[in-house]
C-alpha cells in the first residue's frame, strides 16, 4: 500500500520502540527497515500490525484516499457519529473528503446519504437534495431498497424545507419502500414517518401530520436518537398549536426544549424557542412570548445561521405589532423579508411582505399596505401556496372592511375562498341589518 513517507519511523520513535519490538516474531526487522526507508510498501495486514504495535490509527500512515480505501466502513461511521453528536459542519467536511477520494460507487452513495442529512441540519437544503437525489439514483439501480428509501427520505426532507409541494409524495414513496421490506426496519420507518409528518405540516394538513408523527413516536420511542425525537416533539407541538389544542402543544414544546437543552443543540433550540414564543402569545402571555422570541433570535445570531431565522423575525414583528410598537415591528418584518430573500425562501418572503403590509396599515400608510399585500399574493401564486394566499387575503379583507371598502373586502374574501375551493359570502357592515 502507498503510505505517507516517514510515517512508520515517526510512529515507531514516538512509541519508543526498536525495529525488533515492532517486528516481533511475525515481521522481519529488515522488512520494517525497508518500509521505513521507502524501499518497500507494506501490505494492509502488515500495516495493521504496525499500527496496533505503535498505538496509532491506521489513517496516521495513509493519505486521504488510501485511508478511505483501506477502511471505508470506519470512515462512514465517523461521519454518522459527527451527525449524531451534533457536529454537522465537521460531518460535511468528512463527507466531502470521502466523496472526492473514494473510488467505490457504493461507498460514495453511502457518503452522499450522510452528507445530505448533515446539509439538512446546517440548513443547506439545495445541496442536501442534490446529494440525496444522486444517492437514491445509485441505490435504485443497485436494487438496494432500504438505502433507496433512506436517500429518498432525505430528499423529501430537503424538499419540504425548500417548501416544495412534492415533498409529501417523496416521503410517502420512501415510507412505502421501507414498509415493503420484511421485517420492516423500525428505525428507518420511524424517521420516515417524521419526515412525512413534517411534509404534511408544511402543507398545513395538521391532522394528518399529527397522526403520522405520533405513529413515529409509538414505533421509535425506544430506538430513535434524542435529536430526532426532539424534532418529532417540536413538530407535534406546532401541529397541535395550529389546531388550537394548546395544552397538548405546550406539553410537546417543553419536551422538545428539554432535549435540545440537554444536547446543547443551538439550532434546534432556536427553533423550539420560537415555537414556544408563538404558543405563549396565542395563550395571551405576551411578556414570556417576547422572552422566548428574543432568546430564539439571539441563538440564531450566535450561530451565524440565517436558514429559518425569518420565522423568528416574523414572530417578533407580530409581538411588537400586538403592543403597537410599529417601528420595531416594521424593523423585524423587513429583516425577515431580507433574510428570506437571501436564503431563497419565497414563501417566507411573501409572509414577511404581508406582515409589512399589516404594519403599514396600522401606521395609516394604506398605499404601502396595498402594495405589500399585492406583492405577497404574487409570490404565493408563484409557489402555488394556496392556503397561505387564502389566509392572507382574508386578513387583507378585514383591513379593507375596517377602511370602509366593503366592495374591496368582498373581492378579497371571494378570492380567499376560491383559493380553497369554497364559495364566498359577502362581508356585511355591522351597522346594517342583512336583507
Amino acid at each position: 500500500m502507498e503510505i505517507r513517507p516517514g510515517s512508520v519511523k515517526q510512529a515507531r520513535l514516538e512509541s519508543g520502540l526498536s525495529l525488533g519490538q515492532v517486528a516481533r516474531n511475525d515481521i522481519s526487522r529488515t522488512a520494517i527497515y525497508f518500509v521505513e526507508t521507502g524501499k518497500a510498501k507494506p501490505s494492509i495486514e502488515t500495516l495493521r500490525l504496525i499500527a496496533e504495535r505503535t498505538n496509532k490509527p491506521l489513517d496516521f500512515f495513509l493519505g486521504q484516499a488510501e485511508a478511505i480505501s483501506a477502511d471505508p466502513t470506519s470512515a462512514l461511521a465517523e461521519i454518522e457519529r459527527l451527525i449524531a453528536t451534533g457536529d454537522p459542519a465537521a460531518a460535511v467536511e468528512a463527507g466531502e473528503r470521502m466523496v472526492a477520494a473514494a473510488t467505490d460507487a457504493r461507498t460514495v452513495a453511502h457518503a452522499r446519504v450522510h452528507l445530505s442529512l448533515a446539509h439538512i441540519r446546517l440548513g443547506h437544503h439545495v445541496r442536501a437534495r442534490g446529494h440525496a437525489s444522486a444517492a437514491r439514483a445509485f441505490f435504485e439501480e443497485a436494487n438496494d431498497i432500504l438505502m433507496a428509501a433512506e436517500a429518498m427520505g432525505n430528499e423529501a426532507g430537503a424538499a419540504g424545507l425548500m417548501q416544495d409541494p412534492g415533498a409529501v409524495g417523496l416521503a410517502e414513496e420512501a415510507l412505502a419502500l421501507c414498509r415493503s421490506l420484511t421485517p420492516v426496519p423500525s428505525m428507518t420507518e420511524a424517521r420516515l414517518l417524521f419526515i412525512l409528518g413534517a411534509a404534511y405540516g408544511g402543507r398545513h394538513e395538521w391532522t394528518k401530520a399529527i397522526q403520522v408523527l405520533e405513529e413515529s413516536v409509538a414505533i421509535g420511542n425506544s430506538i430513535q436518537d434524542l435529536r430526532q425525537l426532539s424534532m418529532v416533539y417540536g413538530n407535534l407541538s406546532l401541529n397541535y398549536q395550529e389546531l388550537g389544542q394548546f395544552a397538548q402543544a405546550a406539553r410537546y414544546a417543553h419536551r422538545a426544549l428539554a432535549i435540545h437543552e440537554t444536547l446543547r443543540d443551538k439550532r434546534m433550540l432556536a427553533i423550539s424557542e420560537n415555537n414556544l414564543a408563538l404558543l405563549l402569545f396565542m395563550q395571551g402571555d405576551l411578556a414570556n412570548a417576547f422572552r422566548h422570541g428574543e432568546r430564539s433570535l439571539a441563538l440564531f445570531d450566535d450561530l451565524g445561521q440565517e436558514t429559518e431565522k425569518a420565522h423568528t423575525l416574523m414572530t417578533l414583528a407580530e409581538l411588537e405589532l400586538a403592543r403597537s410598537n410599529h417601528e420595531e415591528a416594521e424593523r423585524y418584518a423587513i429583516g425577515a423579508r431580507d433574510v428570506a430573500e437571501r436564503m431563497g425562501e419565497t414563501v417566507n418572503v411573501a409572509e414577511a411582505r404581508a406582515w409589512i403590509g399589516r404594519i403599514a396599515d396600522a401606521q395609516g400608510a394604506a398605499g404601502v399596505a396595498d402594495t405589500e399585500f399585492e406583492a405577497a399574493f404574487r409570490l404565493f401564486e408563484l409557489v402555488n401556496s394556496s392556503e397561505r394566499k387564502s389566509r392572507n387575503r382574508a386578513i387583507y379583507a378585514e383591513i379593507l372592511e375596517r377602511r370602509g371598502d366593503l366592495a374591496g373586502a368582498n373581492r378579497q374574501l371571494k378570492l380567499a375562498l376560491a383559493a380553497l375551493g369554497t364559495t364566498a359570502s359577502p362581508v356585511v357592515d355591522a351597522r346594517t341589518a342583512p336583507a
